[in-house]
Protein backbone atom coordinates (compact mmCIF):
# COMPACT_ATOMS: atom_id res chain seq x y z
CA UNK A 1 0.00 0.00 0.00
CA UNK A 2 2.75 2.33 0.42
CA UNK A 3 4.46 1.47 -2.90
CA UNK A 4 1.20 2.48 -4.26
CA UNK A 5 0.46 5.73 -2.23
CA UNK A 6 4.56 6.47 -3.35
CA UNK A 7 3.82 5.94 -7.01
CA UNK A 8 0.47 8.25 -7.28
CA UNK A 9 2.18 10.94 -5.36
CA UNK A 10 5.32 10.62 -7.77
CA UNK A 11 2.78 10.69 -11.04
CA UNK A 12 0.14 13.79 -9.66
CA UNK A 13 3.54 15.74 -8.21
CA UNK A 14 5.36 15.28 -11.93
CA UNK A 15 2.25 15.96 -13.54
CA UNK A 16 0.92 19.00 -12.37
CA UNK A 17 4.25 20.94 -11.12
CA UNK A 18 5.43 21.07 -14.58
CA UNK A 19 2.43 22.97 -15.61
CA UNK A 20 2.98 25.74 -12.77
CA UNK A 21 6.74 25.73 -12.53
CA UNK A 22 10.09 25.11 -14.55
CA UNK A 23 10.34 22.04 -16.20
CA UNK A 24 13.28 20.90 -13.83
CA UNK A 25 11.00 21.02 -10.82
CA UNK A 26 10.21 17.30 -10.80
CA UNK A 27 13.94 16.49 -9.95
CA UNK A 28 13.20 18.61 -6.71
CA UNK A 29 9.93 17.12 -6.09
CA UNK A 30 10.90 13.75 -6.31
CA UNK A 31 13.70 13.76 -3.76
CA UNK A 32 11.57 15.45 -1.38
CA UNK A 33 8.23 13.19 -1.88
CA UNK A 34 10.50 10.12 -1.52
CA UNK A 35 12.17 11.16 2.38
CA UNK A 36 8.55 9.97 4.03
CA UNK A 37 8.75 5.99 2.69
CA UNK A 38 10.11 2.90 3.64
CA UNK A 39 10.99 1.70 0.36
CA UNK A 40 13.87 0.10 -1.12
CA UNK A 41 16.72 2.62 -3.24
CA UNK A 42 16.18 -0.21 -6.10
CA UNK A 43 12.66 0.28 -6.01
CA UNK A 44 12.61 4.12 -5.28
CA UNK A 45 14.69 4.64 -8.60
CA UNK A 46 12.41 2.60 -10.75
CA UNK A 47 9.23 3.42 -9.67
CA UNK A 48 10.04 7.41 -9.19
CA UNK A 49 12.08 6.84 -12.88
CA UNK A 50 8.55 5.23 -14.68
CA UNK A 51 6.30 7.94 -13.16
CA UNK A 52 8.52 10.41 -14.00
CA UNK A 53 9.11 9.02 -17.51
CA UNK A 54 5.31 8.40 -18.29
CA UNK A 55 4.60 11.66 -17.39
CA UNK A 56 7.01 13.39 -19.54
CA UNK A 57 6.21 10.61 -22.16
CA UNK A 58 2.74 11.06 -22.02
CA UNK A 59 2.84 14.95 -22.23
CA UNK A 60 5.18 15.05 -25.33
CA UNK A 61 3.00 12.66 -27.32
CA UNK A 62 0.17 14.46 -26.47
CA UNK A 63 1.57 17.80 -27.40
CA UNK A 64 2.75 15.77 -30.68
CA UNK A 65 -0.76 14.59 -31.35
CA UNK A 66 -2.11 17.59 -30.67
CA UNK A 67 -0.58 19.35 -34.30
CA UNK A 68 -0.39 15.75 -36.12
CA UNK A 69 3.71 15.03 -35.07
CA UNK A 70 5.03 18.01 -37.50
CA UNK A 71 7.75 19.15 -34.66
CA UNK A 72 8.34 15.54 -33.72
CA UNK A 73 8.71 15.05 -37.65
CA UNK A 74 10.96 17.73 -37.97
CA UNK A 75 13.16 17.54 -34.89
CA UNK A 76 13.69 13.64 -35.85
CA UNK A 77 15.23 14.59 -38.96
CA UNK A 78 17.37 17.26 -37.31
CA UNK A 79 18.68 15.25 -35.01
CA UNK A 80 19.00 12.39 -37.74
CA UNK A 81 17.79 9.98 -35.61
CA UNK A 82 16.63 6.43 -38.14
CA UNK A 83 13.29 6.56 -36.79
CA UNK A 84 10.73 8.76 -34.86
CA UNK A 85 10.00 6.57 -32.13
CA UNK A 86 13.59 6.70 -31.01
CA UNK A 87 12.46 10.84 -30.20
CA UNK A 88 9.81 9.71 -27.67
CA UNK A 89 12.18 6.97 -26.38
CA UNK A 90 14.96 9.56 -25.47
CA UNK A 91 12.06 11.66 -23.70
CA UNK A 92 11.55 8.75 -21.97
CA UNK A 93 13.99 7.86 -20.77
CA UNK A 94 15.77 11.53 -20.03
CA UNK A 95 13.00 12.09 -17.01
CA UNK A 96 13.22 8.21 -16.17
CA UNK A 97 17.09 8.42 -15.16
CA UNK A 98 16.98 12.11 -13.71
CA UNK A 99 13.77 10.93 -11.60
CA UNK A 100 14.37 7.70 -10.34
CA UNK A 101 18.34 9.08 -9.42
CA UNK A 102 16.53 12.13 -7.04
CA UNK A 103 13.97 9.43 -5.53
CA UNK A 104 17.10 6.87 -4.80
CA UNK A 105 19.32 9.90 -3.74
CA UNK A 106 16.43 10.73 -0.83
CA UNK A 107 16.06 7.08 0.07
CA UNK A 108 19.79 6.65 0.50
CA UNK A 109 20.33 10.21 2.43
CA UNK A 110 17.27 9.35 4.63
CA UNK A 111 19.13 6.15 5.54
CA UNK A 112 23.19 7.30 5.95
CA UNK A 113 21.35 9.64 8.21
CA UNK A 114 19.94 7.06 10.19
CA UNK A 115 23.00 5.10 10.51
CA UNK A 116 25.09 8.09 11.25
CA UNK A 117 22.48 9.84 13.46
Amino acid sequence: METLVFILIILLGNAVLPILLPWWVFVPFNFLASFPFRIQPGRAFLFGGICSGLVWLTWSWWLSLSNNHILAGRLWQVLGLPHQSLLFFTEFLIPFLLGGTACMTAIKFKQFKQSNG
